[in-house]
């Protein structure tokens, strides 16, 4: 049983307290730009420092994973990532964006090798029948951290200096430390472990198995709007002149996304997950054109909501369907590839996002994504019927 596996509690306690920690960063982070910072350009371009490095850093962090002992693996990814906002306290006290820039780097360097370890540890220490639900509960557990982080920073940041802040994500990094210490996660031996990771070789992979290039490219789209919509928000916050506001659509959004996780499993069950994850962007394409009225605030806030039900179905789906059409001595390169990936989307993202805010606006910007988003949904969605590719949460009931 899921809730009987203590590995999985602990990871899910971990990433409940150290995930409340990171938004609480975030916000403080948001706000130390805003009050230095005018430009959406220039914002996009701090927040993309770290991702440089972590996309180069992902292809070495895939074979590690796959070679090593992915507890210690994340325990030291915990430690490097307590020192992310240390950084922050000499950005403070000087307003030095480099100092920030530090801090960012060294979060996105722990980044690289601790999610894409968690993501390949679930198929070790679960059956596979039991991978939907187990990725259904991660992002709703996600998106209770998200909520509470939110929640807390947005009262810290109006109440307290932000350093107070930064001293809370030092607290809750090292409680995820401390948790790390009692995982047990079984070692998977194999001959190829020192196969090297390249973007030609994944290609390769890809090519074989449209399952998994279709994954990727749905994947990646949602990934190159989510990459920009922390300044889409501080726009929202900013043409409304309600700077509330922020904590209002995360919450709306996180919210949305508990209710979605509760019926994923059950809305999902024996459908092919293919299909459902292609057919999803057509109501994320709904959502970014209801976003697109940015001085209603019902507008703003419901299509949040509607954009966090969706995703509450799509990430759980699209992860089952790597864990399940990979061997696990892959899986830990491939989310490392996948992670590497999602990085670049994230700063290709945060560039056109922040560009465009600046040229078209946000609901320019909104209207023209929307209906990328559908293009792609529909077209994903007739390829994946006319080549037939299927996959199912329970083994026994594939096609």
């Amino acid at each position: 049983m899921l809730w009987r596996n203590r590995t999985f509690l602990l990871l899910m306690t971990g990433e409940v307290v150290a995930g409340a920690g990171m938004w609480i960063s975030i916000i403080a982070n948001l706000q130390f730009m805003q009050r230095l910072i005018p430009s959406d350009t220039i914002k996009a371009l701090i927040l993309m420092s770290g991702l440089v490095v972590s996309i180069l850093l992902s292809p070495k962090a895939g074979v590690i994973i796959d070679m090593y002992d992915k507890r210690k693996i994340m325990m030291l990814a915990s430690l490097i990532r307590c020192l992310s906002p240390v950084f922050m306290f000499p950005a403070l006290a000087n307003d030095s964006i480099p100092w920030m820039i530090v801090s960012l780097i060294v979060m996105q360097c722990s980044a690289a090798f601790y999610f894409p370890t968690v993501q390949a540890s679930l198929p070790a220490i679960l059956s596979r029948d039991e991978l939907l639900k187990a990725n259904s509960v991660y992002l709703n557990i996600s998106t209770l951290s998200r909520i509470g982080g939110t929640a807390i920073g947005g009262v810290l940041v109006v109440s307290m200096d932000l350093s107070m802040l930064y001293v809370c994500s030092i607290v809750a990094y090292a409680i995820l430390a401390v948790v790390t210490l009692f995982l047990r996660i079984p070692h998977i031996t194999t001959r190829s472990m020192k196969e090297k990771v390249e973007f030609r070789e994944v290609l390769t992979i890809a090519k074989k198995d449209p399952i998994l290039f279709v994954g990727l490219v749905n994947n990646g789209l949602i990934t190159l709007f989510l990459g920009g919509v922390n300044l889409m928000i501080l726009n929202f916050s900013e043409i409304q002149n309600e700077p509330q506001l922020m904590g209002w659509i995360y919450m709306a959004e996180g919210l949305s996304i508990l209710v979605g996780g509760l019926l994923a499993k059950r809305w999902i069950g024996g459908r092919n997950l293919v299909a459902s994850s292609t057919f999803m962007l057509v109501f994320f394409g709904i959502s970014q054109y209801g976003m697109s009225f940015a001085t209603n605030k019902i507008m703003v806030l419901a299509s949040f909501a509607v954009f966090g039900f969706i995703v509450a179905f799509f990430f759980p789906v699209t992860a089952t369907i790597f864990q399940k059409r990979l061997p696990e001595h892959q899986q830990g390169r491939f989310f490392s590839f996948k992670s590497m990936l999602d990085r670049s989307f994230f700063l290709i993202a945060l560039g056109v996002t922040g560009v465009c805010l600046d040229l078209l606006g946000v609901t320019g910007y909104l209207l023209c994504i929307g209906t990328v988003t559908m293009l792609f949904g529909i077209a994903t969605y007739l390829y994946s019927k006319k080549h037939k590719l299927d996959v199912r949460a329970q083994d026994e009931a594939a096609a």
